[in-house]
């Protein structure tokens, strides 16, 4: 085995004895003579993190991986299933609405009914959605809707510009939506600018001792990433192999060896150069606290960096299966979160299809009506409150 002076020059040519003690940290043998330093410390600490990381991501995907397909599907083929029933319930009322036999407010609460089916379904751009909408929505209805929803809009870019400092001129929002979506981008923007002004103003001036510490920490540690895997070049080139059997070996390592070096994956390159007799224990053992410490600056940066990936796809799975996000991971507590989801939408296409049985028969039908008339004044005295304190908590806003 040829040695390694780049990254070992320090030891000399007798190497530390034997390690009183060896830990075994994610596959990788870190040892250490009696005590460990600080630094051997905080390497196998960050090891331990990576490999923790590591798994809880890779348990992450797997779960996205195995679950997330179906789940869709199934959410997407019930989705359907209730637009059709939704759709049913809209002709069948429109069908009843034409006859007689209905009194003026059971034709009312009918007539409600069928535009609330039609704000729903009107995003389908459907023929028949469409058919009945122009029967029960008139063109002054529409510029009604259109009228309070730009009041709405003016109120809500009123707000924004007294509590962003910004004027929005002569913008044109429909809707507070709009609204929403140009106080984010202003936003931004906003933050945008800052940084690169901070950028500037920090490129303009030469560094403090602490950023050339840092930038020093960051070339020692791209030179010991880079020492390492040129150590790995060396020793795996196909080029190098013996035979037919020992080039695919060590092309199929050269593989993994470029992988990780792209991946800046420092806890990969060891245990490569361990697995390949490359180094052994005591040359680790004997390693200096600086080579330690600068390999730690690549080893912290990839535990941000998994980090970094946990977070997004913590939040993926709830937006994929409304799991909460901060919550301890449990992959039952996640089968669990999709099977509401499933359940949910199931009961509601289940209620659906028990209410559009019901309405065949006549009397039942105005039953259901007064029903329904009862519930919907409920939800709006409901809603009066909310609103309520919606304005209270807007005011308070405002006044800030």
């Amino acid at each position: 085995m040829r040695d390694t002076p780049d990254l070992f020059s320090d030891l000399g040519p007798e190497f530390a004895p034997p390690p009183a003690r060896l830990d075994v940290v994610a596959g990788l043998v870190i040892p250490h003579v009696g005590k460990p330093t600080a630094a051997q410390k905080r390497f196998n600490k960050l090891v331990a993190s990576i490999d923790a990381a590591r798994r809880t991501s890779e348990t992450l995907r797997r779960v996205l991986d195995t679950h997330g397909p179906a789940h869709q599907q199934a959410l997407q083929t019930l989705a359907r299933e209730i637009i059709q029933l939704q759709k049913d319930m809209l002709v069948f009322l429109d069908t009843r609405l034409q006859a007689k036999g209905l009194t003026a407010n059971q034709k009312q609460y009918a007539s409600r009914i069928v535009l609330s089916l039609c704000e729903t379904l009107e995003h389908l751009e459907d023929a028949t959605v469409n058919a009945v909408m122009a029967r029960y929505v008139s063109a002054d209805d529409l510029a009604e809707r259109a009228q309070e929803e730009a009041l709405a809009a003016q109120e809500a870019k009123e707000f924004m510009e007294g509590y962003l400092g910004k004027n929005f001129g002569g913008q044109d929002f429909k809707n507070p939506e709009d609204v929403l979506r140009a106080a984010m981008e202003h936003g931004h923007a906003q933050a945008t600018a800052r940084a690169a002004k901070r950028e500037a103003k920090k490129a303009q001036r030469a560094p403090n001792a602490r950023e050339q510490a840092a930038a020093q920490k960051q070339l020692d540690a791209q030179g010991a990433l880079r020492t390492i895997y040129r150590q790995l070049v060396s020793a795996l080139h196909p080029d190098r192999a013996s035979d037919a059997a020992d080039r695919d070996r060590k092309t199929a390592l050269m593989k993994a060896v470029n992988t990780a070096y792209e991946r800046r994956d420092l806890p990969e390159l060891l245990r490569m150069q361990l697995s390949v007799e490359q180094v052994d224990a005591s040359k680790l053992a004997a390693m200096s606290d600086e080579k330690l410490k600068a390999m730690a600056v690549l080893l912290a940066e990839q535990y941000k960096a998994l980090q970094a990936d946990i977070e997004s796809q913590r939040m993926t799975l709830a937006h994929a299966f409304g799991y909460a996000p901060h919550v301890r991971f449990n992959e039952a507590d996640v089968q669990e979160a999709i099977a509401e989801q499933q359940n949910s939408l199931k009961q509601d296409a289940d209620f659906m299809r028990e209410d559009l049985a019901r309405v065949q028969d006549d009397k039942a039908f105005k039953v259901w009506l007064k029903e329904q008339a009862r519930m919907t004044k409920a939800s709006e005295r409901e809603a009066e409150m909310s609103f309520s304190m919606d304005d209270i908590i807007f005011e308070m806003m405002r006044r800030r």
